[in-house]
């Protein structure tokens, strides 16, 4: 049986951009474990109407509504009144919360005593059942609608966290049962998305509609999702793999990897594999990649250290950049990347380096060169690939991350070959 939730958020300091909603994206990742569609999402106001118009749009279309925030002791926080109101009940007291709050102050070394906005706190509609909130004050609510559900969970993203993973997931597996659903990654370069599905309409045609695929590109790659669903989990792992033998006979030749992650996770992989060793050299990067590196966990097998080569002086002292290199091509230029690979090789004495070069912004570089210019190098010492890349029309933030990236993929590339 497909079974679909919405996802709520509410507050208004979500709708400004005052915060990001990383509610939503962990919620529908847990509830896609155990087979859970999410139809939509939605952010309101902290407004009464917004919030009952949510409450009716999403029981319309799904069997669960998850609402994350607005159950906090001050007056903008009005969604259990709203609840109260679409339900036609009353708020009642709920004594099990006022004692887990005086526990949680005594926990966290509150002598004072509650005053009437915590002790509001456990004030619950009648309708509703409480679920204890051991990570804070805000008590869950779990409110059967007819056969379906809303859950109001706190917004402070590791209380809901918590009562996720500790309360919901286990009472919606024994509540409601969903189909499975099966999800497989590939991840392809050197192939823009529009000519890559054109290479494989025919075979994309053919697929079997339990079967459904979505392309996710980047600047750099594309990330190639299978998703199946059906009551067979085995049968739906083992019809996604023959699809991805035949996808690999039309378009084998730009697959980095068939079981894609994250580049930095298909980097590390190909490196163990291999028995490789890496270092990384970064100016414009300023030690991202050494973070993503680093992310993965057990990478000091494989990740020997960086040099984070911002200021001129360094490469040339450090990574024993030719100054007369620099002084004539400027030092975001193809011979100073690959110099700056090649020295950070030596220095840190691994199989392969990676470097990066180039000008985030917001100004032009001291040599002149445009915002968004960047080499990349990576080299084994005996041979050396470099690539250059523009985007002038990236923020800071985004060129550091996409060069990042892109230099992540070089190395995969690289590494396979």
């Amino acid at each position: 049986m497909k079974i679909k939730a919405t996802l709520l958020t509410i507050g208004d300091e979500i709708l400004i951009g005052q915060i990001v909603d990383t509610n939503s994206a962990f919620i529908a990742q847990q509830l896609n474990k155990i087979g859970i569609e999410v139809e939509e999402i939605l952010s309101v106001q902290d407004e009464m109407s917004h919030i009952i118009e949510a409450f009716e749009r999403g029981l319309e279309k799904s069997n669960i509504v998850i609402v994350t925030g607005g159950l906090g002791p001050t007056k903008d926080d009005k969604t259990k009144n709203a609840l109260c109101k679409f339900l036609d009940c009353s708020l009642v007291i709920e004594n099990k919360v006022i004692e887990n709050i005086q526990h949680l102050f005594e926990q966290r070394g509150y002598k004072k005593e509650l005053n009437n906005l915590n002790k509001d706190q456990a004030l619950i509609p009648e309708k509703s059942t409480f679920i204890q909130n051991r990570y804070g004050t805000a008590p869950c609510l779990w409110t059967a609608v007819e056969d379906k559900v809303i859950i109001n969970m706190p917004g402070v993203p590791y209380e809901m966290k918590g009562i996720m993973i500790d309360e919901i997931i286990p009472r919606l597996k024994k509540e409601f049962d969903a189909e499975t659903i099966v999800h497989r990654d590939i991840l392809l370069t050197g192939i823009p998305e529009s000519d890559l599905a054109i290479l494989v309409e025919d075979w994309e045609n053919e697929l079997p509609e339990f079967i459904h695929l979505a392309y996710l590109p980047s600047r750099s790659s594309i990330d190639l999702r299978f998703s199946a669903t059906g009551n067979d989990e085995s049968f739906l792992k083992n019809a996604i793999q023959e699809q991805i033998e035949r996808f690999k006979l039309i378009a084998g030749e730009f697959v980095i990897s068939d079981n894609s992650g994250k580049a930095q996770q298909v980097l590390g992989d190909v490196l163990q594999q291999k028995k490789l060793t890496i270092a990384t050299a970064e100016s414009c990067t300023g030690g991202n990649i050494a973070t993503l590196i680093t992310s993965i966990s057990g990478s000091s097998n494989y990740f020997s250290g960086s040099v984070v080569a911002y200021a001129t002086n360094v490469k040339t002292s450090v990574l024993n950049v030719n100054e007369k290199d620099i002084e004539e091509f400027t030092v975001v230029s193809e011979q100073v990347s690959e110099q700056m690979a090649k020295g950070v090789r030596k220095l840190l004495n691994t199989d392969i380096a990676i470097s990066t070069t180039g000008v985030a912004g917001p100004n032009k570089g001291e040599d002149g060169k445009d915002v968004g210019t960047a080499w990349v190098s990576v080299t084994n010492g005996e041979r050396t690939v470099s690539k250059h890349y523009l985007y002038p029309y990236l923020d800071r933030e985004d060129f550091i991350k996409v060069v990042s990236n892109n230099a992540l993929n070089l190395a995969i590339q690289f590494v396979k070959e």
